[in-house]
């Protein structure tokens, strides 16, 4: 899509799954959209406030969270002169968007018939890279604007990420298993093996620190972004964080229990796990003899 000039207003209507994995897929996409439009507002609409991050990180100058019954609250609030519709299914979207009277809108062919910029939809395709479609773009290419918003901090230089996490019990990898994968690679060399738990791994988090591992517990998104940048390696279940790692192209290993694509970004130094009867069955030198195949490629 050519870009449009002079635009200061800009909606972006975004995914509306209530998981921290689901909201931080867009960040590539809001990185690219401040980059190509320095001057504009960008506003962000959703059913929920967990995107609040989006704000609190720059990424976002505004975080509307609209009901159906306040279809009208943004049209008496901002005169918008583009919009984006994240969410590639959604035909109440595509209708609110004209209601708004936005000039310019930007979607995807699915419901291509109330835009004025259409792209072809695939599911299969990772959501941040599907997102960045919009304005022929890749997670990639973000990367290098993204490093702005990003603090370095050298004590994460060249460590092992290891993230025990999931929004639900069937995705997670044992924690022994996770203790005896930080043993071995210590054992192998590494000096700075560090674990990042959530605001649910409270008991992960409590049987880690008893076995003297560091622990980072809830650390906010900037500090995040600020230890996967570093990092040398990152391993993890399908969670949240999981999403930065693919965002900034670090060496990464997922755990699974069904890989998809569309919440796997496939790349020369990642790899995912899966096991059909279940993420606990899989091995921990499998994991380990990944990691040391990734940890051999240059970074």
């Amino acid at each position: 899509m050519t870009m449009l000039l002079n635009e200061r207003h800009i909606v972006i209507f975004l995914h509306n799954r209530p998981f921290f994995g689901a909201h931080l897929v867009h960040v590539p996409f809001l990185v690219m959209l401040r980059e190509k439009y320095p001057g504009a507002t960008l506003v962000g609409v959703t059913k929920n406030n967990s995107a609040s991050f989006l704000v609190d990180s720059g990424f976002l100058d505004g975080l509307e969270v609209v009901e159906k019954r306040d279809k009208f609250y943004l049209l008496k609030k901002y005169n918008f002169d583009i919009g984006f519709n994240l969410r590639p299914s959604s035909i109440g979207v595509a209708l609110q968007m004209l209601l708004l009277k936005i000039p310019h809108r930007i979607g995807f062919k699915k419901t291509g018939a109330f835009y004025t910029h259409t792209l072809p939809l695939d599911v299969s395709i990772y959501r941040a890279d599907l997102f960045l479609q919009l304005m022929n773009e890749k997670c990639a290419s973000s990367v290098p604007y993204l490093q702005r918003f990003i603090s370095h901090d050298e004590r994460f230089l060249d460590s092992v990420l290891l993230v025990p996490g999931a929004g639900k019990e069937e995705k997670k990898w044992p924690i022994e298993k996770y203790m005896q994968l930080a043993d071995q690679f210590v054992e192998s060399g590494e000096k700075n093996v560090f674990f990042i738990t959530g605001p649910q791994e409270t008991e992960e988090t409590s049987i880690l620190k008893s076995k003297g591992y560091t622990v980072f517990n809830q650390p906010s998104v900037d500090l995040l972004f600020s230890m996967v940048e570093g990092c040398k390696i990152f391993v993890s279940n399908d969670c949240g964080p999981s999403h930065i790692a693919h965002i900034l192209g670090v060496r990464q290993i997922v755990l699974f229990k069904e890989s998809l694509p569309e919440w796997f970004l496939t790349r020369d130094n990642s790899r995912s796990v899966s096991c059909s009867i279940g993420v606990p069955a899989i091995a921990v030198d499998d994991v380990m003899q990944l990691a040391k195949e990734l940890l051999e490629q240059k970074a």
